[in-house]
């Protein structure tokens, strides 16, 4: 028989742990926990240059303007912009009340330090860079940016429509050493990156920043209002593409950033909810334009010629995914996805891309690819690509690492085999960045060393890009484009392999996700 005073005690001890577990559901609803598509190598916004860094980049920091769902530009730091009547002098004033995640204010110093750490850094910042006479503060919330010549995409790049972003860092950090690593990130953007509970390779923390000023507009795009609704973000590395599948089916996370085609019809039939992005994902086959023998053209040409897009896509893209043939340097069903000058190459001749192979000096030596299966679409794409290659007689090693060591190791000039070079890699970029000439950044052909790993150098081609910057309206815009996409199919700096649809997946609970031009946690909530 039970005491009454045991009776009570356990009655206590029932009451308290029914509330522990009360207070521990509703926290769990602060709680946002995902799965990202990769882990972050580069905290600093003005360099990284993926799709995982953008996304950490507009969490932690803030920029200028940001694209509407319509890609043109709207303010967010900013109060108040005018343009001189020749066009050539913009005057922003920011908003006041904008604080650094340390409390301290940010100031036009603060600004145009970050401004021209992104301008003269990085392949998008270059194209503002070469057209800035000079950009210098008014007073603590006023700063004027002078053109040597007119240039209608100002707004738009400061909106950071492709990595790197021009996010605004403190003056102290934007001015720091290229060689001084940035390890503990302080912006003003929504969410604050907490440094004491990073695990590289593991674990990546954001808290709701409780001083962010959000917009009052409504959200349009990534412009607009951004109510962070979570208490923290925890983002777990999970390589795996199936063990993440099953966290996520379990309850164990609640937003899968990225799922691989394969696993949309077991997380389906498990009620997880399954949504494409905005624009469709462009892939394509990238050289090393440092190494023999894809510095020869006619070695680049022998690799367009064995891509068999319909071959590739629907590996990639899976029973249940979209995806389609897309011979555009920019993407197919946008204003600029034109497939002119692709004609040569969209049937697989294997006998003439022997050939050109041995024009270009080749001779049997094994050709390196680089490849991450932590990714399922490039470990697909690069496995179809061996076998491509193998078929042509080349000889081929797949050299599979974790995303990050393979970015590192793209990043890397002048590497020997058997010192960390390579030739070749799959790669897939989101449409949103890609569709543009000034985002899609291995498009960029400038000879000054700022264009993306491959590192191509084409005078004329580079030429031609800018002349499409330098156009005065979207029609002529489109008439450069053709003549620019004319020259990329004969210089090839990659070879187009197709698009399709890449899916974010999340549980029930999960509520206010949108399809935007990337995956942002702002306006969500879990219930």
């Amino acid at each position: 028989m039970i005491k009454m005073k045991s009776f009570s005690k356990w009655v206590s001890v029932l009451f308290f742990l029914l509330l522990a577990l009360t207070v521990t559901a509703q926290d769990s609803k602060k709680i946002l926990r995902v799965v990202p598509s990769a882990d972050i190598s580069e905290l600093d916004p003005t360099r990284g240059a993926n799709l995982i860094s953008r996304i950490y980049s507009h969490m932690v920091f803030d920029t200028l303007y940001a694209l509407d769902k319509n890609l043109a530009p709207q303010p967010m730091m900013l109060d108040n912009r005018t343009l001189s009547k020749d066009g050539l002098i913009y005057t922003f004033t920011l908003r006041s009340g904008l604080k650094f995640h340390d409390g301290t204010p940010v100031t036009t110093k603060d600004v145009i330090a970050s401004i021209n750490r992104w301008m003269k850094g990085t392949s998008i910042g270059g194209a503002l860079n070469q057209r800035t006479a000079s950009i210098s503060a008014v007073d603590n919330l006023t700063f004027k940016l002078v053109l040597k010549e007119k240039f209608g995409l100002v707004e738009f790049m400061l909106a950071g429509p492709g990595a790197p972003i021009a996010a605004i860092m403190r003056e102290e950090d934007a001015t720091r050493p290229d060689n001084v690593a940035l390890t503990n990130p302080i912006g003003s953007g929504p969410f604050r990156y907490v440094a004491a509970e990073r695990r590289s390779g593991s674990k990546v923390v954001f808290e709701r920043n409780p001083d962010y000023p959000s917009r009052t507009e409504p959200a349009n795009g990534l412009a607009g209002a951004r109510v962070v609704k979570f208490d923290r973000v925890e983002w777990t590395i999970m390589p795996d593409a199936t063990t993440a599948a099953n966290a996520l089916a379990t309850g164990e996370i609640d937003f899968l950033d990225t799922v691989g085609a394969d696993l949309i019809p077991f997380l389906k039939k498990r009620a997880i909810t399954v949504q494409a992005r905005a624009l469709p994902t462009t892939s394509f086959v990238r050289f090393n334009f440092q190494l023999p023998p894809f510095n020869d053209v006619r070695a680049r040409q022998a690799i367009a010629l064995l891509i068999d897009q319909k071959d590739m896509m629907p590996a990639v893209a899976g029973d249940d995914g979209k995806w389609s043939v897309c011979y555009s340097y920019s993407v197919c069903g946008t204003v600029y996805g034109t497939e002119v000058g692709s004609e040569p190459y969209r049937k697989v001749d294997v006998a003439k891309a022997k050939a050109l192979l041995a024009q270009a000096g080749y001779k049997g030596e094994t050709i390196i690819i680089l490849g991450t299966p932590q990714l399922p679409p490039i470990n697909t794409m690069t496995q179809i690509l061996a076998r491509r290659l193998e078929e042509a007689g080349v000889k081929v090693e797949i050299q599979m690492t974790d995303f990050p060591s393979m970015l590192q190791r793209i990043n890397q000039r002048n590497k020997a085999i058997g010192d960390g070079g390579y030739h070749l890699f799959a790669y897939y970029a989101i449409g949103a960045s890609w569709f543009h000439p000034l985002t899609n950044v291995s498009v960029d052909l400038n000879c000054e060393g700022r264009s993306w790993p491959g590192y191509p150098c084409d005078a004329a081609g580079e030429n031609l890009r800018q002349k499409f910057l330098a156009a005065p309206n979207d029609q002529s815009r489109k008439v450069a484009f053709d003549a620019f996409q004319k020259r990329l199919w004969a210089f090839l700096p990659y070879v187009p392999a197709g698009q399709f649809d890449v899916s974010n997946a999340y549980r029930s609970n999960v509520v206010g996700v949108t399809d935007d031009l990337f995956l942002n946690y702002w306006n969500m909530e879990k219930r």
